[in-house]
């Protein structure tokens, strides 16, 4: 019972499908990200997001930063949306320009993962843009974005596919420059 409250997650979905190694490289994106990032890009990270229906999982304000913390800016989502997101399935909401506020201090604990002081970032006290999507359309955004997502209302699970790319210069904080990093240029 309480899988079906919780928000499913699985990482590198492309280790077991060929289509998603491929989509790592479609052109599509891979022509976004050299607009916004330049030429240059290296894969980092892939996740399904599985949000099941009328009870799933908010996720309170936060940044991807302290998820992938890195020592600069060109870091970017790209996030693939693969069925239909309606406002009230929860659908990603994000703080307009507060990618250029940098890297923020979040609330982080040994039994929760990073959020943002709700006293200070809360839905309720800053304005927010939901950003509903159909299945197949791709949004991206900075790592320094606040976003946040609130329950699924529907009866449908809601489920989306999380891909990180930066600049190969953009190092992960913690690391040594030798530490083998996910180093796939794309």
């Amino acid at each position: 019972e309480q899988l079906a409250t919780r928000a499913v997650f699985i990482s590198n979905p492309h280790m077991y499908s060929a289509t998603w190694s491929r989509i790592l490289f479609h052109p599509g994106i891979v022509g976004a990200l050299r607009d916004l990032i330049g030429p240059n890009i290296q894969w980092h990270h892939t996740v399904l997001h599985g949000k099941p229906p009328e009870i799933g999982t908010p996720f309170p304000m936060h940044q991807d930063y302290p998820f992938y913390p890195h020592d600069g800016p060109d870091f970017v989502a790209c996030l693939i949306h693969l069925d239909e997101t309606p406002l009230e399935s929860g659908a990603l909401r994000v703080v307009p320009g507060s990618n250029k506020l940098g890297p923020i201090e979040h609330i982080t604990g040994e039994h929760t993962r990073p959020y943002l002081p709700p006293e200070t970032y809360h839905p309720d006290t800053i304005d927010t843009v939901q950003i509903p999507a159909q299945p197949g359309d791709v949004i991206f955004f900075s790592y320094y974005t606040i976003h946040w997502s609130d329950v699924n209302r529907t009866d449908q699970w809601r489920k989306s596919v999380r891909i990180g790319y930066h600049t190969p210069e953009t190092r992960p904080v913690g690391k040594a420059p030798e530490e083998q990093n996910n180093n796939l240029i794309v």
